[in-house]
């Protein structure tokens, strides 16, 4: 069964100069694990917002199995990520639904049997496998969310004029909102979204049922503002924090 991870790392005012060019380094040598399928490390903006955060950065992972996304933080390439940081965070996730197209694939593909695991999952409880980790255990309802997109050049006044409208929104369900980070891998251009929710019926409030996330929602379709776009649901397996 796939395992997502996403792995925020928080860099001291020191090392934050090493973590920016962490972005370079990556783009002329991704990083290459055993059963990593596919890998994406993404500078973050304040507040979801146009100004970078240059102490916070985040690796997503798309791994063969839970054991080989357990065994990334023993390696040479998450040393070099991890260097430097004073606090990391990872959500390990199973995913539930996606469509769209991240580099011209899907690269969250759910399948009947991630489906059934995920559920097993969710209903017996696991050991926790050091002091590092808080497991999420006994019928967890968390769920992740994950929206990518290529933003048009011509779309960026637009859609960036409308990030304060869906800023708000987010802070309107504080509540139910328990993580949130704005991300991308081109500044302006490539953009992406990461939240945790405290469970299903939280995020179709959000998305759903909310007039003013509709609203923009709508505009995306009818000013066409992404050359290509993805979304994505998770259950949330662990959260080590």
């Amino acid at each position: 069964m796939s395992v997502v991870t996403v792995t925020v790392l928080r860099y001291k005012p020191r090392a934050r100069f090493g973590a920016f060019a962490n972005m370079g380094r990556v783009l002329m040598q991704p990083i290459r694990a055993e059963g990593l399928r596919f890998s994406k490390l993404m500078g973050s903006g304040i507040d979801f917002g146009l100004i970078p955060d240059l102490s916070t950065y985040v690796h997503l992972g798309v791994w063969d199995d839970m054991a080989s996304a357990d065994a990334f933080i023993d390696t040479e390439a998450y040393q070099q990520l991890a260097n430097g940081t004073e606090h990391v965070q990872k959500l390990f996730l199973s995913p539930l639904k996606a469509h769209g197209l991240w580099d011209g694939q899907n690269p969250f593909p759910v399948t009947s049997e991630q489906l059934s695991v995920t559920n097993s999952t969710k209903q017996q409880p696991q050991n926790r496998p050091d002091d590092r980790t808080q497991l999420i255990t006994d019928n967890c309802s968390l769920v992740a969310v994950l929206t990518r997109a290529t933003i048009r050049p011509r779309a960026l006044p637009d859609f960036w004029r409308h990030v304060p409208q869906a800023r708000q929104r987010l802070r309107d369900h504080a509540d139910d909102l328990l993580f949130g980070i704005g991300v991308g891998e081109v500044p302006l251009m490539q953009q992406c979204t990461v939240s945790v929710w405290r469970d299903a019926a939280a995020v179709d409030q959000y998305a759903y049922k909310q007039s003013g996330h509709r609203e923009v929602v709508r505009l995306t379709r009818q000013r066409q503002w992404y050359s290509e776009e993805l979304f994505a649901r998770f259950a949330v397996l662990r959260w080590d924090r």
